[in-house]
């Protein structure tokens, strides 16, 4: 006879499959689970992303945290409708959220707001950045040497 479910439910696993890289955070629990990104409408939120490169990949979670809030404050990132930790290697993205005024300026203060929070909640709750998702694959740039 066959299984004819396997076939009708397939589209329905890749969905899923997509839905849930989409949610995983760049943060994890003390017990190393990860800290899934809420569902969000595509939107209505704006992210900012800071960019690493590969002599950062040597700091700890909070001395990177610290070159995140000092990058956000000299404007060293960009600010998108989607988050780009998804699709892009070596970066982390803050979600500000929609009621924020929409300029340029506000959304850097409230990313650095966010950057200082995600700070705390590592030094009282013990949270740590994904960094096996964060610096997956390869920044290095390959050497050629000419003989």
């Amino acid at each position: 006879m066959g299984n004819k479910v396997s076939v009708i439910d397939s589209p329905r696993v890749t969905k899923k499959g997509k839905k849930r890289a989409r949610n995983r955070g760049m943060f994890n629990y003390p017990n190393g689970r990860n800290i899934r990104e809420d569902d969000y409408p595509a939107g209505a939120n704006q992210w900012v992303t800071v960019f690493f490169n590969w002599a950062d990949h040597k700091y700890n979670d909070k001395e990177l945290m610290d070159l995140v809030v000092a990058r956000i404050n000299a404007r060293d990132g960009i600010i998108s409708s989607e988050p780009a930790h998804h699709e892009v290697k070596w970066c982390l993205s803050l979600r500000i959220p929609g009621y924020w005024k929409p300029s340029d300026v506000s959304i850097a203060g409230a990313a650095k707001v966010i950057a200082q929070w995600h700070q705390s909640e590592m030094r009282h709750a013990g949270v740590k950045i994904d960094r096996k998702y964060l610096f997956r694959g390869s920044n290095r740039k390959k050497r050629h040497f000419v003989r």
